[in-house]
Formats: structure tokens, C-alpha cells, sequence
């Protein structure tokens, strides 16, 4: 019996010595800084009440559409996205499945970026502009002609290209670079940190030029424009909130917040035709990160460990609308939509339905939209 419980004790401690060495003498690029979130709002009551609204959604293209984080309404009628495999589809949201494959959607291929898409947008011109994690930013043709546009502002290279919207004339492209420090590989590490990483940047189709807009942004992501064109909106998704950078008028060139405190991680944004946002919110806030972001330390350790660990991400689908004056006027959950699909990435209104990408997730979701409008990009 003394062999035996010398083994159960061997058993329990070895867990605990090994994590115990990694903290001591493991290494990380990860230096946290210490800061204070907004307090998390109620998910019992409130605009972010609970609900299940995304339960009945349609969820589609599990076989084939892979992880296809953002969808753009083309000049076309048709929906355009890109995958995990670099590749960039297009697919007619009147026929989205094979009848002999239900899960299956048909698409045609439109090119390669040889990298990883996310966010994309068409340019008046009809070609898509297209923000890759790893390439930069791109302009993609419909003959899948791949062009880089750009892949660094002010000397400094992009390291994870997020999400781009392009101005009514054409002239501008604004897009985020979420971490200079961190690649989409190492996405909670940078949330881990809290440094200063993003930036919001403003590409001159006439020109050529890059200039950074914002700098020192917690993971700067999703970004669009308003209806008038007066101002780019950009998530600042490690600090739960949107930020407003005004184009015209006397704030021109300055920066405030639109919406504070959210419940979670918001990802893509798109403008509606009314001129409302469509927030992604991927994953709810995580209590315990909460609680340790007066702990660098402590989060310094945690970032060691998840050389050996995966951060754990809870299920959950959701989707906000917010107006202009930073009111929430749609709030749509469900654990899982459709019963399968969650981790939403971007949300975009479309023809009277609103569709659901995801960057981990295979498929779209789609449910009609209570909003009822249609898209301006």
C-alpha cells in the first residue's frame, strides 16, 4: 500500500512540478501590461440579455466553405470569401446546396492569395480588396489576378492583417494591422499582453502611399465606414469596445469612442444601408482574464503555459447592431447557431438575410435579417 501511494502522490505532484518549471524557466515574447476593463455588463438583463435567437439559423457549406472568416456582397448579386486555404470563392446565395450534398455549396474560384484572407470588401472599381493575415493588403481581380498593395506603414511591417473597408470614391482603403508583434498564429497572446500593438491604417489607391491613422491600439480589427463618410470606425477587440476616427468636419483627425464595455471580443464590423454596425462578437469576455489584467505577472505565466495548452473558448454565437449614436438596437445568441455553428467573425446583411462567417468554424450561417436592410458594402 506504501508503493501505491507513493505512485497516487508521484501521479498528483509531476502535473504540478511541470507546470511549476515552465513558469519558472520557460520563455515568452509576452510582456503584459497592466490595465483596467470596463465593467462587464449583465447578460441576464439589458441590451445583451440572453437569448436564442440564432438557434434556427441555416448553416451551410460545412464541407467546403473552410473557416471562411468574411464575406463581401458583390456588384454581381453573388458572395464572395476566402478560406483557410488562401483560396477566394464566390458562391450564389440562391443556390446553396448540392442536393446530393446537402452540406456542400457550390462555388467558383476565383484565386489564391497564398496566404490567409480575412477581412475583404469590394472596390467601386469591381475588384476586392482584401486584408491577409500573412500577405498584407491585397487587390484581388476577378480573373484572380493577386496583387500586394501594401505590407508596411511608417517602416513598420504588418504582422496580421485583419479587416478592410474602402471609401464610396474609391480613393481609400482603411485597414488594421491587429498586432505588429503578433501573427494570426498568436492571436491570445497579444490579447494576453495588452501592449500597444494595432494600428488603424489608410491606403491612397492614387498614390500608393501607407500612413498609419491610429497606433497603440489593443488588437485593432474589424473596420468600416460610415454611411456620409465622415468617419472609419475600427474594434479595438482587447479593450471590448469601438473606436471612431473622424475623416471630416472640425474633429477631423481625431479619435473617440463610440461604444464602451461590451460583453465580449468584437470582431468585423459592417455598415448597413441605414447606416447601422453589424458587430461580430466571436467569444464572451473571460472572467478570470478579467480579473488578472492588474497581473502582468500572472499573465506572463499563463502566456508560458499555452506553449503547451490551448486557451479554451466557450461556444457561443453572437451578433450585434448598433446605431450611430452607440446604442444597441439588435442583439442576436445562441450557444450554438443552428445548433453547430458559433465563433462568429463577421456578420453581413444582405438582401434581407444576414450572413455569418467564422475564422475557426467550416460553413456560413444565415437567418433573416430583423433589421430588414440591405448592405452599402
Amino acid at each position: 500500500m506504501r508503493a501505491l501511494g507513493k505512485v497516487l502522490i508521484a501521479v498528483v505532484l509531476l502535473p504540478v512540478v511541470v507546470i511549476g518549471g515552465v513558469v519558472v524557466f520557460g520563455s515568452t515574447p509576452v510582456e503584459p501590461v497592466a490595465w483596467k476593463p470596463a465593467p462587464m455588463p449583465s447578460l441576464s438583463s439589458g441590451p445583451y440579455a440572453s437569448n436564442s435567437l440564432l438557434q434556427d439559423a441555416q448553416v451551410f457549406g460545412t464541407y467546403n466553405l473552410l473557416q471562411p472568416e468574411s464575406i463581401a456582397p458583390g456588384p454581381d448579386g453573388l458572395l464572395y470569401t476566402g478560406m483557410n486555404t488562401g483560396e477566394i470563392v464566390r458562391f450564389d446565395p440562391a443556390k446553396l446546396q448540392v442536393p446530393e450534398s446537402p452540406q456542400t455549396t457550390p462555388f467558383d474560384l476565383i484565386g489564391n492569395t497564398k496566404g490567409r484572407p480575412l477581412g475583404l470588401v469590394f472596390h467601386p472599381e469591381g475588384y476586392l480588396v482584401v486584408a491577409d493575415a500573412i500577405k498584407g493588403l491585397l487587390k484581388v481581380t476577378m480573373q484572380g489576378e493577386v496583387t500586394v498593395l501594401s505590407t508596411e506603414s511608417e517602416g513598420v511591417p504588418f504582422k496580421f492583417v485583419d479587416d478592410v473597408a474602402v471609401s464610396a470614391d474609391g480613393r481609400f482603403a482603411y485597414f488594421s494591422d491587429a498586432s505588429s508583434k503578433f501573427d494570426l498564429n498568436s492571436y491570445v497572446l497579444d490579447v494576453l499582453e495588452h501592449g500597444p500593438n494595432g494600428r488603424l491604417l489608410q491606403y491612397d489607391f492614387q498614390t500608393g502611399e501607407t500612413k498609419t491613422l491610429l497606433s497603440g491600439l489593443q488588437f485593432a480589427n474589424g473596420v468600416t465606414i460610415s454611411k456620409a463618410g465622415d468617419y472609419v470606425l475600427v474594434n479595438e477587440t482587447g479593450e471590448y469596445r469601438i473606436l471612431r476616427y473622424w475623416l471630416q468636419g472640425e474633429k477631423a483627425g481625431t479619435s473617440d469612442v463610440l461604444i464602451d464595455g461590451l460583453p465580449g471580443f468584437p470582431d468585423n464590423i459592417r455598415t448597413d444601408a441605414d447606416g447601422n454596425y453589424w458587430v461580430a462578437v466571436p467569444s464572451l469576455r473571460d472572467p478570470l482574464l478579467d480579473s488578472l489584467a492588474d497581473k502582468p505577472a500572472v499573465r506572463k505565466a499563463m502566456a508560458k503555459l499555452l506553449n503547451y495548452v490551448q486557451f479554451p473558448i466557450k461556444p457561443k454565437a453572437m451578433a450585434l447592431a448598433i446605431n450611430p449614436q452607440g446604442t444597441v438596437i439588435a442583439n442576436l445568441q445562441a450557444e450554438k447557431a443552428g445548433a453547430y455553428y458559433y465563433y462568429v467573425t463577421q456578420v453581413t446583411p444582405f438582401d434581407g438575410k444576414l450572413y455569418f462567417g467564422s475564422v475557426h468554424i467550416n460553413g456560413v450561417a444565415t437567418i433573416s435579417n430583423p433589421l430588414g436592410q440591405s448592405p452599402i458594402e
